[in-house]
């Protein structure tokens, strides 16, 4: 089904589904009612039914630290607030009493609805919006979310790319199946709300429950059916979520320092090969920490990181980094007596890139947070007028880019990943969306295919994208500039995952990038995307500047004080450069610090 084509629009779309609960649940629903103040005396039921705004003015009346934290945390520091005693009273209930009376006031008139018939129509939103969970699976909205979406439909503040829904596979072989899998996913929630506030004792109690529960399902016998999902879709199964909440168990463990536990628990997800295997590379690589720092074990430590260098899914950055420590235990003394095992573990090698370093004048800061430097703005005295440059805080890019505009360059992006992305969708639009593949459109509220952080993206592709991608690398300027200015007029303002239409000031601009960057370039920067955008997405350079005069360009990654590239970063900078780009590492140190290259 195209989503044009629906003859009631999507704004209709859930009608069906919602009548039909209508009229069978009127009888439950009929028990909603009016309450008043004297009904509403739970303290937690009150904060709960405020708005966003409502909460945000409470919060600034009773003087919490952060009036914008998320809402949950409000929750847990009023409830916290409530318990103390008052200064004027010693009376415990006056402090909860005062807040009661005062989110009575802000919420009004209330309806309080049955759990039941919430739960159902929960439910129906979770099964609706399957497809939200791929691309934040922390968001936690049990599928509230798209409710939004739906609304911004209506009110034409989004507009989804073109496509046709089609749902061939059954993800959920009953409603008990769907049922447990909901359940998995609220639970899922809890667990990422414990982590967010740090809760860690909430988080260890969450963990155990759930692990007793998968424990006494993971022999059910809809598990069978759910392995034979591909991927995409096995992410909505109960066996992916509770495996996701144990991997948190391993954070969970690790921060109260139960590095045996998290060990086990370790092992335990790397011996199954089911579910969330594109987690593999960060299991590998946390087991060898904590087998090596915490644990003192060497030994098992060589072992990890062998098996982990030859697990398939252990992919970029993570097979860097065990590359790296086997690297290092080579090296170190206190690993003399295993060096004859160290010999042949199949390190990976990284070419390094050029390194400059520029200097800035550093604004006075108190606290943590990334260094801010002072800079001579020059925009007026560009403009023609004739003012004196004014003194402006900015970013380590900000400085970067004033830098290399100096040095000739009059274009210049701080677009991280974004820019390779967004030139990556705009040249790519039809093959993304393209039909034909089962089940990687569920609905009409998509802005990318479900397979499209997967394997799976390239292998149902595989004929679109080497074609295009053998285009690419042949194809001239201004084909290039064809290619963009089709797309971009056609799908402009479309929600897309991977677009960020903001990235790039008009198309004018994504074309020159584009001509500067050629096609045997962008060919290589999309095929290594294709093949893995779920682990590759990280870590490409933080500018890209060049000259429109003669299309010379360079990819920089800007690092400020005593910060140092990640194991994602050092593998694109050397891959960009293999591809033919100019590369550097552009560290800013403040004026009288000593210059360092840290990598």
């Amino acid at each position: 089904m195209h989503p044009k084509s629906h003859p009631e629009g999507p704004r209709n779309l859930l009608s069906p589904i919602f009548e039909f609960l209508s009229i069978h649940l009127w009888t439950h629903l009929s028990n909603l009612s009016l309450f008043s103040d004297s009904e509403l005396q739970d303290l937690s039921e009150a904060l709960d039914s405020l708005y966003g705004p409502e909460r945000k003015s409470l919060a600034k009346a009773f003087h919490l630290r952060n009036p914008n934290a998320p809402k949950q945390q409000l929750l847990e520091e009023f409830l916290r607030l409530a318990k103390q005693r008052s200064f004027f009273s010693p009376n415990q209930a006056a402090v909860g009493g005062a807040i009661l009376k005062r989110a009575k006031e802000l919420a009004g008139t209330c309806v309080r609805v049955c759990k039941g018939p919430r739960g159902v129509f929960s439910r129906v939103l979770l099964l609706f919006s399957l497809s939200d969970a791929t691309e934040d699976e922390e968001a936690g909205s049990g599928g509230q979310g798209q409710l939004s979406t739906i609304l911004l439909v209506n009110m034409r503040r989004i507009v989804f790319p073109s496509y046709t829904v089609c749902r061939k596979t059954q993800i959920f072989q009953d409603r008990d199946d769907f049922i447990r899998y909901s359940s998995a996913v609220y639970l899922s929630n809890d667990v990422s709300t414990a982590l967010a506030l740090r809760n860690w004792k909430e988080g260890f109690n969450l963990y155990t429950g759930a692990k007793v529960v998968w424990k006494e399902l993971e022999n059910h016998p809809s598990l069978r059916h759910h392995a034979t999902l591909p991927e995409y879709l096995r992410r909505f199964t109960v066996g992916w979520v509770y495996t996701r909440i144990l991997s948190h168990g391993v954070e969970i463990l690790q921060r109260l320092r139960m590095y045996e536990e998290a060990v086990a628990q370790l092992q335990e997800l790397l011996a199954q090969q089911v579910y969330c295997m594109d987690s593999r590379g960060r299991w590998w690589d946390r087991l060898a920490l904590n087998l090596h720092q915490h644990l003192k074990d060497p030994e098992k430590t060589i072992e990890c990181i062998r098996n982990g260098l030859q697990d398939p899914f252990v992919r970029t950055g993570h097979r860097l980094s065990l590359s790296q420590r086997g690297q290092k235990m080579r090296e170190s003394p206190s690993c003399k007596a295993f060096r004859s095992i160290l010999q042949d573990l199949p390190l990976l090698q990284v070419e390094d890139v050029a390194h400059v370093t520029i200097k800035g004048k550093l604004c006075p800061q108190t606290g943590i947070g990334r260094s801010v430097f002072l800079m001579e703005d020059f925009q007026m005295e560009d403009r023609g007028e004739d003012l004196e440059p004014s003194t402006v805080m900015c970013s380590v890019e900000e400085l970067a880019l004033a830098h290399y505009k100096q040095e000739g360059f009059d274009q210049g992006i701080h677009g991280e990943g974004s820019t390779f992305t967004t030139l990556f969708g705009l040249l790519m639009w039809d093959i993304i969306f393209m039909d034909g593949i089962p089940d990687v459109f569920r609905n009409p509220f998509q802005a990318f295919p479900l397979d499209l952080y997967t394997d799976s993206f390239y292998e149902n592709r595989r004929e679109a994208l080497e074609s295009r991608l053998e285009l690419l690398r042949e194809a001239s300027a201004k084909t290039l500039r064809s290619w963009i200015e089709d797309v971009w007029s056609a799908q402009e303002g479309k929600a897309s995952a991977l677009l960020g239409w903001e990235r790039f000031s008009s198309l004018h601009q994504a074309q020159s990038l584009a001509c500067c960057f050629g096609g045997p370039f962008l060919s290589g920067v999309f095929r290594r995307l294709s093949k893995d955008l779920r682990h590759s997405r990280g870590g490409l350079p933080d500018l890209v500047v060049w000259r429109t005069e003669d299309g010379q360009y360079k990819v920089v990654e800007v690092k400020g004080p005593n910060d140092r590239l990640s194991h994602k970063q050092m593998l694109w900078l050397a891959e960009l450069q293999e591809l033919g780009a100019a590369v550097e590492v552009c560290h800013v140190v403040a004026e009288g610090a000593k210059s360092l290259h840290l990598n």
